[in-house]
């Protein structure tokens, strides 16, 4: 029960990571209008820091959910629950399968564009021409279901109580928004 209770925190932790990507990505993102003298003044800045989230949420998609044998992933981790909970990992399982589509299409981002590198499109030129109400509700259900599955799994483990994790993980995520808007703010201030 230790290993796993250690794969658990592990695992939280990249969710967590997950998490704060999407949160402040979409602060840079939503706020253009408000903020566009500001985004526009430091326009390198501000592209590297949206692509770097934008990647690290497709890797952190695709390590969160490999179902590989080899790698500490979610769905590895369910075999262990299977042995003493197997209802539990089989309504997490299902919840996953659910999301299988969703997944897979962030998998190829993430080996097309970042991992591979397909040449035939930039990684704006496909997220671009996304609606940016479905890429944002896509990759809210992602951090949903990684952040559902792991407080589940932490609160089987006794790493720590599933809503208390649940509510940690959110903590999290509002304050790396915060932080965000909060620099947003203060270069504001700066270039007036």
């Amino acid at each position: 029960m230790d290993a796993f209770a250690a794969e658990v925190r592990e695992i939280n932790e990249r969710v967590i990571e997950l998490s704060r990507s999407y949160a402040i990505f979409w602060v840079f993102i939503s706020s253009y209008k408000r903020y566009s003298k500001v985004i526009d003044d430091h326009r390198d800045f501000f592209d590297s820091i949206a692509s770097s989230l934008l990647q690290g949420f497709c890797v952190i998609t695709y390590q969160l959910f490999d179902k590989r044998a080899d790698v500490k992933s979610l769905p590895r981790i369910l075999n262990y629950v299977a042995s003493f909970d197997p209802a539990l990992e089989q309504r997490l399982r299902m919840n996953i399968d659910a999301q299988t589509p969703l997944l897979e299409r962030f998998f190829s981002y993430r080996h097309k564009i970042y991992a591979h590198r397909d040449k035939a499109k930039s990684p704006w030129e496909v997220f671009g021409s996304m609606p940016k109400t479905r890429l944002k509700r896509e990759m809210k259900t992602i951090v949903g279901l990684s952040r559902d599955t792991i407080c589940a799994l932490a609160g089987v483990s006794g790493v720590r109580k599933k809503a208390t994790m649940s509510q940690a993980i959110r903590l999290r995520e509002n304050h790396a928004r915060w932080d965000a808007k909060e620099i947003l703010r203060a270069l504001e201030k700066s270039c007036v």
